[in-house]
């Protein structure tokens, strides 16, 4: 029986170790992530945006408003609520559009060695980003007309923040294992 712990734990070690291919394989990887990380920094530094990203985000944000009961008003790309002592309103920006997001997730999958026709099926999940983007614009507003201010920026910052880079690692790890064989 001891013999049998012992040959299973080295089992277990050896499962995690890594070989210098494996190191090399995640060097490659990083190195391709990074490459196509650089246009984040080009749309950043350049001050690039794309308006109708903005206004369609915002039209979708407003109708989700709408339809789910919350009284909501539009003024270009300032969606307003009423709250118990007054208004809540936020501007729909470029950073509300969720592309962050997106050309991280299309990051991870054209960093990986799969092959391209693989890599493209995997676009599949960067709409997905996007429709979990416009739920967490509803979900903002319905919080503050439910609970009002009090911790908005806890919620937006933290919890969505974190919740965005949940998504994405879920939808990439998904996309993996469903493309993996």
């Amino acid at each position: 029986m001891d013999k049998m712990k012992k040959k299973s734990r080295k089992q277990r070690k050896k499962k995690f170790e890594f070989s210098k291919k494996d190191a090399f394989k995640i060097l490659v990887f990083l190195i391709k992530f990074n490459l196509f990380a650089i246009p984040l920094y080009l749309i950043i530094i350049s001050g690039f945006q794309l308006s109708f990203l903005k206004d369609l985000t915002t039209d979708i944000s407003f109708f989700l408003l709408k339809f789910t009961g919350i009284d909501a008003s539009l003024s270009g790309n300032i969606i307003s609520i009423p709250i118990k002592d007054g208004s809540f309103a936020a501007t729909i920006d470029w950073d509300c559009t969720g592309w962050k997001s997106m050309l991280a997730l299309f990051a991870l999958i054209f960093a990986t060695d799969f092959s391209l026709r693989k890599r493209l099926y995997g676009l599949v999940f960067i709409p997905l980003v996007y429709l979990v983007n416009l739920l967490r614009i509803w979900f903002m507003f319905y919080f503050v007309s439910s609970f009002g201010l009090l911790y908005y920026n806890i919620v937006h910052t933290l919890v969505w923040s974190w919740g965005l880079i949940f998504v994405i690692l879920v939808f990439w790890v998904a996309w993996m294992r469903i493309f993996k064989s």
